[in-house]
C-alpha cells in the first residue's frame, strides 16, 4: 500500500505533465503585458520624483498633475510661471495647464505632510 506522501507526489507529477505546457505558454504570453504595465507604473513614479526634485531646486517651485490625452504629466512651476513638464512634451505648457486650477499645485515639502487614510482592522474574536 503506497504512503500518502508518495500518492501526493505522483498526483503532482501527473498534473505537472498534463498542465505544465499550458501553464508555460500562459506565463510566456502574460509576461509581455505585465512587464509593460510594471515599466509604465515605474516610469510614472520616476517622472513624479524628477518633477518634485526640479521644483525643489527652483525659487517658489511647485508641481501640478495634468493629463495630456490619456498620459499623466507633471508640470513644474516657479511662482505662477510654468517652466517644464515631466515627461517632456512638444505641446506648449500654456495649453497643457489651460482649464486647470493652479491652487491644486503641490510644493516639494508638502507631500510628507499628507495624512494617509486610516485602515481599520478587525479584531479577531477568540
Amino acid at each position: 500500500m503506497p504512503s500518502p506522501k508518495s500518492k501526493a507526489v505522483s498526483n503532482i507529477v501527473k498534473l505537472g505533465v498534463r498542465y505544465g505546457p499550458l501553464a508555460y505558454e500562459a506565463i510566456k504570453q502574460g509576461q509581455g503585458p505585465a512587464r509593460e504595465l510594471a515599466n509604465k507604473q515605474f516610469k510614472r513614479v520616476n517622472h513624479r520624483m524628477h518633477a518634485l526634485e526640479h521644483a525643489h531646486q527652483l525659487v517658489d517651485g511647485s508641481v501640478m498633475t495634468v493629463f495630456d490625452g490619456d498620459e499623466k504629466r507633471f508640470i513644474v512651476f516657479t511662482g505662477d510661471k510654468p517652466v517644464a513638464s515631466h515627461p517632456s512634451t512638444t505641446k506648449p505648457l500654456a495649453l497643457l495647464i489651460e482649464g486647470y486650477d493652479l491652487d491644486k499645485r503641490i510644493r516639494p515639502g508638502d507631500e510628507a505632510d499628507r495624512v494617509l487614510p486610516r485602515i481599520s482592522r478587525r479584531r479577531k474574536r477568540p
